[in-house]
């Protein structure tokens, strides 16, 4: 019809998510060195040491990359699903068995806290189904310098101590959070027991090695508390590629994002094109160059925050030339 014009509404769909820089390299303990292979490789995780040479205090890493008794979400402790990726790390905490023979893990943070500075502190831990008790004198302790010691418990005192969680759960994941006001300079973080065997607050709650008390360990985080970062994604319900110069492209837009990935599929499921790029844009051309037919696609899109958390999201967009 001669002189009539279509007009398109143009809605766009966002989400936002308010995160916080993480102080922590390799907080999930995904990145790897080597798959591990063997008991006593908290090393194979990058960042990742255990800071005592005692025989008796070696901490375990946990991956899905082995298949046998090292692996995720099955091993020689139990059985627990990650609760972010594929990896997580393991320690004893208490073994009347070997007497003050704890074990610890511990990073070098990202950046050196400051003084006065309020940080947000917190951790995921889970009791193995082999253990025979729980303690729940879970700590961290911050220093200028890395902590080595020849002993089998670290003496010294941790600024931080649950005193609230009771961490005797063997099927969720259970978060230990604390605010830690930075003295200023500390740039490594230790996490274990302090207590000795004499003083370590302890429940018996039964298992296959009665006298051990055995963590899993994931999602490790130091950063500031009021550094809330906005994280935003907006994503377009429908584009136009006509080459007039308008809304000719399906872009999505985002801020403090790190890396995006976005697969288009056409109602079949046939994947036409991926975006690999944060800016990349879809301009209705499959991967090979052939244009798409008008219709309603489905796009897939994940992404990584500045603070190295992971975000989905599924949805549809209308192609109309």
């Amino acid at each position: 019809m001669a002189g009539k014009k279509l007009y398109f509404i143009f809605i766009l769909f966002s989400f936002r998510m308010f995160s916080q820089v993480n102080l922590v390299p390799n907080f999930s303990f995904e990145d790897t060195i080597t798959c591990p292979s063997g008991l006593n490789q908290i090393y194979n995780a990058i960042g990742w040491s255990n800071p005592s040479n005692s025989i008796n205090s070696n901490s375990d890493y946990f991956n899905s990359c082995n298949s046998g008794f090292l692996s995720t979400p099955a091993n020689a402790f139990g059985y627990q699903n990650t609760k972010t990726g594929n990896g997580y790390a393991g320690f004893y905490a208490f073994n009347l068995a070997f007497p003050n023979a704890y074990e610890y893990i511990e990073t070098m943070l990202a950046d050196t806290l400051k003084k006065d500075t309020v940080y947000c502190v917190s951790l995921y831990l889970s009791l193995s189904e082999i253990s025979g008790y729980c303690t729940n004198n879970i700590g961290i302790y911050f220093s200028n310098n890395l902590v080595t010691t020849t002993t089998e418990i670290i003496l010294v005192t941790p600024q931080l101590i649950n005193t609230i969680v009771v961490l005797s759960d063997k099927d969720e994941w259970m978060k230990v959070e604390w605010q830690y006001t930075a003295l200023g300079g500390e740039k490594y973080i230790t996490i274990g027991n302090f207590n000795s065997t004499g003083t370590s607050d302890t429940v018996y709650v039964g298992g296959s090695v009665p006298d051990g008390s055995y963590y899993y360990i994931d999602d490790v985080f130091v950063g500031k508390c009021e550094d809330n970062t906005t994280t935003n994604i907006t994503i377009p319900n429908i584009f136009t590629p006509n080459n007039d110069g308008i809304n000719d492209v399906f872009k999505i837009a985002s801020q403090n994002i790190t890396s995006l990935n976005c697969k288009i599929y056409n109602r079949w499921g046939i994947l036409v094109r991926e975006l690999t790029k944060i800016n990349e844009a879809w301009d209705g051309l499959t991967t090979s160059g052939v244009k798409c037919e008008n219709g309603v696609y489905y796009y897939v899109v994940t992404a990584r925050g500045e603070d190295g958390k992971e975000y989905d999201e599924k949805g549809f967009v209308s192609l109309v030339k």
